[in-house]
Formats: structure tokens, sequence, C-alpha cells
């Protein structure tokens, strides 16, 4: 085969063709990549530093705090278990290969005895309408798409073209091995798509301040198995005895089938295997509940101190945001399970489709990147898990003696609970799409071997 290269160059780089298809992708790639390191570094310089809670509370902190016969001493207690806790999920190495999907989810959520379900909303981001519908182009999505379409362009007439013009019938009576010539080809193809893939994939970690070299590893290792995939199946399209338009159009129908087709059957069934909740009765059943906790004002209070003897009710009269702190807790009690069963059903589905996804390389390459970045559905539930956690450490501090109405000194603050997420990269889960995409391309590339005499016949 070592001989056979510089002969099979010489034949490739003859075709102009084939170097515009080679630079063309490559541009595209480097544009994405670039787009996608620098959004993911500008993510990185802005995220939020986490709040640091102090035992003094400031005029500006003061401004929610109840007014009605409490000093600013008492109030204090309130102004600080109010205040908006940011909860940061830290992002992992791989951001840069899906970072359009933070507008999708949030990694900062505002926790405190408020509920943050009805409270803490924020207004929407601005997004091009035209954008919105067809859906962000990240790196990962370009490189999931145009990879085939690529190894589609530089080797469907091969062999057909040789057959059609009668050459290949003069090459396999020249030689003993034709399976050879096509293996070299397919070869040397392999090692130039891999090469453009490596480069653009290293331009997007590189711009990123806070790519990982393991998560770049792992990423290589994917790619290099998902171009051998492609590869394995251009070469079974070239056993088939037809014109090379028609070759064309049998890959081009098996790109359409496994990039779109699979997926868009794989999530109808993921849905089939954990429906996703209804919005609108969510909200109906929001409201409702936001409905019952106000007419339920006062007898939620009467039930609070009812439940906690060790609190004595103030003989004063309680500001109106103290006196209905019980129906908030008990709304948000209500909502939480709700808004945790959109979280587990996405799980629960992502989970689904890691299971399938050897039926789809397109749809493994996304799902791997949403793992390198940490922007994955089980990870997000973990987060969702440990922020409502926090909430209540948080709201245990602080309710008692927001409900006893009892001053707040500096000492009490020493204590306050801290979030820290520090969930990593499923390893696991990464090698698991990696193994299984290399696992299909060889016994792909085991079944040409097995037929590669069929190359003989001209």
């Amino acid at each position: 085969m070592m001989t056979l290269i510089p002969i099979e160059w010489l034949r490739f780089s003859r075709n102009p063709l084939n170097l515009w298809v080679l630079a063309l992708f490559f541009v595209l790639m480097t544009v994405s990549a670039t787009w996608s390191g620098l959004v993911a570094r500008e993510y990185r310089h802005t995220q939020a530093v986490p709040v640091m809670i102090h035992a003094g509370v400031n005029q500006a902190e003061m401004h929610d705090a109840p007014k009605v016969h409490e000093s600013a001493e008492k109030a204090s207690a309130y102004a600080l278990g109010s205040k908006a806790q940011a909860l940061h999920m830290p992002v992992l190495g791989g951001l840069a290969l899906n970072v359009s999907q933070l507008d999708f989810i949030s990694t900062t959520i505002n926790a405190s005895i408020r509920n943050r379900h009805t409270d803490g909303r924020s207004s929407d981001p601005l997004f091009n309408p035209l954008m919105h519908e067809l859906g962000f182009l990240d790196f990962a999505t370009l490189l999931a798409l145009f990879t085939p379409l690529l190894i589609i362009a530089l080797s469907y007439g091969l062999i057909q073209e040789d057959r059609e013009s009668g050459v290949w019938r003069l090459v396999c009576t020249q030689s003993t091995k034709p399976w050879m010539l096509v293996f070299t080809a397919l070869a040397m193809r392999f090692g130039l798509v891999l090469i453009l893939m490596f480069l653009s994939s290293a331009i997007t970690f590189a711009l990123d301040s806070g790519a990982s070299l393991a998560a770049l590893g792992q990423w290589l290792v994917f790619i290099s198995c998902y171009a051998l995939l492609w590869f394995a199946i251009a070469g079974l399209a070239l056993l088939l005895r037809i014109s090379s338009g028609a070759a064309a159009l049998v890959m081009l129908g098996v790109w359409l089938i496994l990039t779109f087709a699979v997926p868009a059957g794989l999530a109808f069934a993921a849905n089939q295997h954990s429906a996703m909740p209804s919005r609108l009765t969510a909200i109906i059943d929001i409201r409702h509940f936001q409905e019952l906790s106000n007419q339920q004002r006062q007898s939620l209070l009467s039930k609070w101190y009812a439940d906690h003897p060790e609190i004595t009710p103030p003989t004063t009269e309680l500001a109106r945001e103290i006196s209905s702190l019980p129906a908030g807790l008990e709304l948000d009690s209500q909502i939480r399970p709700l808004m945790v069963s959109f979280d587990a059903a996405r799980k629960s589905q992502f989970e689904f489709l890691e299971r399938w996804s050897g039926l789809s390389p397109a749809l493994a390459m996304v799902l791997m990147a949403d793992r390198l970045a940490g922007l994955d559905a089980p990870r997000y539930a973990d987060f969702i898990a440990q922020v409502n956690h926090f909430e209540d450490q948080w709201r245990a501090r602080f309710v008692p003696s927001i409900m006893a109405n009892s001053p707040w000194s500096a000492n009490e603050s020493a204590p306050l609970p801290s979030f820290v997420f520090n969930a990593l990269q499923d390893d696991t889960a990464c090698w698991r799409l990696s193994g299984i995409q290399a696992l299909i391309a060889l016994a792909f590339f085991g079944l040409l071997f097995a037929l590669r005499r069929q190359f003989a016949k001209s």
C-alpha cells in the first residue's frame, strides 16, 4: 500500500475539484470554529462571580425589608434571606463545541427564601427569528453535517467512473489485488479529512480560554471514529455496480436517513419512553396554586406556628412580606415537583438517545458535544437537585428568625450554607459513545474487507 500512496496522491491532486472541496470544507469549519471559540471565551469571561454573603446589610439590600414596626436590625434577617444568591453550574472544557446550548438552559439560578419560579423571572433575551427557526449551527453540529458530505464528494465515483469508461477492467487485468487500490484511495482521503477535522477542532479549543486537553483528546478520538464510520459506508457504496450518479444518490440518501430521519424517529421514541409534561398544564397548575396560597395565607401562617411550637408568635403586627412567607413556602413545595418533572423527563430522554445513538452518527456527535461541554441533561438535572437542596438549607437558616421577628446579630451570619457544584464530566458516557462509533465502523470495514474480491469484478 505504501507504494500506491504516491500514485493515488498524484491521481487525487490532479483533480482540482478535490482540492476545492477540501478548501471549502476547511474554510467553513474554520469560520465556525472561530465563532464558537470566541463565544465560549466571552461567556467564561462574563460569567457572574458568586455573591459573598456578609453579616452587615447596606441600604440597597434593605429596600425589600418590612417597614411595619421594625427596626433595621430586626429587618436584616428578612433582607439577607430574601437576597438572591447566584448559584452557578460551571461548564466544562468542551464548551465551544456546543456553545449555543447556553441559550436554552440557565447555568445561573437565583435562590432565596422567595419562590424563584414565580418571583425570579428574567426578561427573555433578544434573538434572531430566522436563526431561532433554523437552529443555531454550532461547531459540532456543522462538523456532523458537513463531514459526511465531504466524504461523499471525495469518494463516490472512485470505481463507478472507471467502470463506465472501461478503465477498471484494464486495472483488474493488470493487478492481482485491485481492492488494494480502493483501500489505498480511501485511506489517503481518510487521512486528509482527519487532518482538516483536527485542525478546525484545535482552533475552536485554542480560542476557548477554559478548554481542557482531556476534552480535546476525547473529542479527537470521537471524530476519528465518526470519519472512519462514514468512510466505511462510502467503501460499501463503491461495491454497488451502478453508475457514479446513482452511487452519489445512494450515499446522499444514507446521509439524509442517518442524519435527519433516524434522529427524528429516536426523538419520537424518546418522548414515548419518557413523555415531556405539558407546559400549558403546568402553567395552569401554577396559577391555581398561586390562587390557593393567596386565599389560604392566614391559615397557612397559623399552621406554620403550630408546626413550629419552639417559635413564639410575635405580639406586634407582622409585615405582609413576613405573614405571607408560609404561603410562599407552601406554593414552592407545590411548584417544585412540576419543575423537577421537566428536568427528569429531559434526563431520561437524553439517556434514551445515548443508548440508541449508534443508529445515527450525527446524533451521537451532538450528544458527545453536550457531554464535553457539561450541558447535558443528566448533569443539569443534578445541578437543579443541588440548587433545591441549597435552597432548603438557606430557608431553614433564615425563616425561623424571620417568623420569630427576632434581631439578627452579626455572629449569626457565620454558619451560612454554601453552594458548591463540582459534578465532573462523565468520562464513562463519553468513552461509550466513542466506543459505539468505533465498533460500528470496524464492523462495516470488516464487511467491506470480506467483500473485497467483489472489486475485481468489472
